[in-house]
């Protein structure tokens, strides 16, 4: 891992003069942890790059206590140790290097960061493959359970990792000194319409300025028949099914779109329906078919895969389903699901991952207290979300306070049961409730909102027999509130595909 060029590149990177890369604290450590990485004997340093490597930590050790180059080089030239040195640092200092290089530089300590983060347990790793090879384990049950606690905790080690990155050049802005350029794309790429996920509901995607942001990550709270699945399920098919060319200013999607192909995925991961429920949900608030009408179309022998593909296709799009048991997958194996469906479609498809729902994913690591596990699980989503830059949408469960609400204004963030961890790591997190005395309306409330504006209260007709959320309507103003001001007319045909 520790190889000549390798130090050469982060010479160049610490004290050429071309370098544009921030020189921050947080590059300086994850070359120092690199560096340090090289126990055991297939990371062993060759002796003749032994001196250079010294050096380079000496010098980055420094910089971590604020010397300039400078000073550090006057310091160092009086050591007999690094004398060898001082031609080489000259050199490295005045080298004519492209910007570009040293974005690879960059790409190659990140990369070693990776594995410095992944062989953490190597340890552990190798005494699971040395049982195997000896067959020194106890028993097969005991093996298959120390190689799954190893491997996840080799994901759990990368993700972790991935957090804390910050020596992209955009992590770190001097507002006077440096140009921003790169800054002011990354803004305008991120809150370009064509880059958010519509839930197609107007009311919604009016106070998320449009529509799920990337790298961010969203919760719809409620207790048990309060929708939070519907909700999910509805968010996907309006979205799934909306006109590509009116989700985005004129012209902006036309260039990629095109008829027949798909260029929108949602990824649905539930624990909490079955596929084969799942698909129900999909089927019935398309087509606004209640469970006995859908059966009847069964019988009839209609053909429901060419009904739905048709539509999804019109609209270049297709629904990803996957369900697991509730509490056998986590966060990593979701960035698992992700992966393949990246594999097939491609990263920039990725329309967003929606998990049904986060109380029912079982953490990568063992707490005492299950707040502190929800926490976790919060905090991985919200990573997952960073490392993919999609948005990740799920559902949680509300405490008991929720089976009391009268209406909108009754529903607050301390709902959210067991951890209020996953309100401070969500973006967005909108609460539901069920009306007490009509089946046929749910209160809603957006209690945190990092795109737009939060404290919004919300109705919503609702029809279960269907899986259908079919209007929305800003609470405080329903009498003044009309049909025509919910999403189902945003796009063409929502109730008769």
């Amino acid at each position: 891992m520790i190889t000549e060029s390798f130090l050469n590149s982060c010479f160049s990177l610490l004290i050429n003069k071309k370098s544009q890369i921030k020189k921050t604290k947080s590059l300086y450590r994850d070359i120092i942890k690199i560096l340090d990485f090289k126990t055991g004997e297939s990371f062993d340093v060759p002796q003749q790059v032994q001196s250079k490597l010294d050096c380079l930590k000496k010098i980055t050790e420094m910089f971590i206590d604020g010397k300039s180059f400078e000073t550090i080089r006057d310091s160092i030239s009086l050591s007999e140790k690094f004398k060898p040195q001082l031609d080489f640092l000259d050199f490295k200092m005045n080298e004519e290097l492209n910007p570009i290089i040293f974005q690879d530089f960059i790409k190659q300590v990140r990369i070693r960061k990776k594995i410095v983060a992944l062989f953490k347990n190597f340890d552990d790793l190798n005494g699971v493959l040395e049982s195997i090879k000896d067959g020194s384990f106890d028993s097969i049950d005991d093996l298959v359970v120390d190689y799954e606690a190893t491997i996840k905790t080799l994901y759990s080690n990368v993700m972790e990792s991935n957090r804390s990155i910050t020596i992209e050049a955009s992590a770190s802005l001097d507002l006077v000194k440096d140009t921003y350029e790169n800054v002011l794309t990354l803004i305008q790429k991120k809150y370009q319409s064509s880059n958010k996920t519509p839930t197609g509901f107007q009311m919604i995607d009016k106070a998320l300025l449009g529509g799920y942001d990337p790298s961010r990550l969203y919760i719809w709270g409620g207790g048990s028949g309060a929708g939070k699945s519907t909700m999910l399920n509805n968010t996907i098919i309006r979205s799934a099914t909306m006109n590509p060319l009116l989700m985005n200013t004129p012209g902006e999607y036309q260039r990629v779109f095109k008829q027949g192909e798909i260029n929108r995925v949602y990824i649905y991961v539930t624990m909490e329906n079955t596929i084969e429920e799942s698909l129900m949900r999909t089927y019935q608030p398309m087509f606004d078919k209640t469970t006995p009408m859908m059966l009847t179309d069964i019988t009839k022998g209609i053909d429901i895969k060419k009904a739905i593909s048709e539509v999804l296709l019109r609209n270049g799009s297709t629904i990803v389903m996957k369900y697991f048991p509730a509490m056998s997958v986590s966060v990593i194996d979701l960035m698992g699901v992700v992966d393949d469906v990246i594999e097939q479609y491609g990263k920039e498809s990725i329309a967003g991952l929606y998990v049904d729902y986060l109380d029912l994913l079982k953490t990568d690591m063992k707490y005492d207290m299950y707040r502190l596990e929800l926490g976790h699980i919060t905090l991985s989503l919200k990573t997952l979300a960073v490392q993919y830059n999609i948005p990740v949408i799920t559902a949680s469960q509300l405490g008991r306070k929720i089976y009391s609400v009268q209406d909108s204004k009754d529903l607050s963030l301390d709902q959210m049961s067991e951890s209020i961890k996953k309100v401070e790591h969500a973006d967005f997190v909108a609460l539901l409730g069920k009306d007490m005395n009509d089946d046929s309306i749910v209160h809603g409330k957006i209690g945190k909102n990092r795109s737009g504006k939060s404290n919004i209260s919300l109705d919503f007709k609702v029809d279960f027999e269907r899986f259908k959320f079919i209007e929305c309507m800003y609470a405080a103003n329903k009498e003044k509130v009309d049909a025509g001001t919910c999403a189902a007319n945003v796009f063409d045909g929502f109730n008769t595909f």
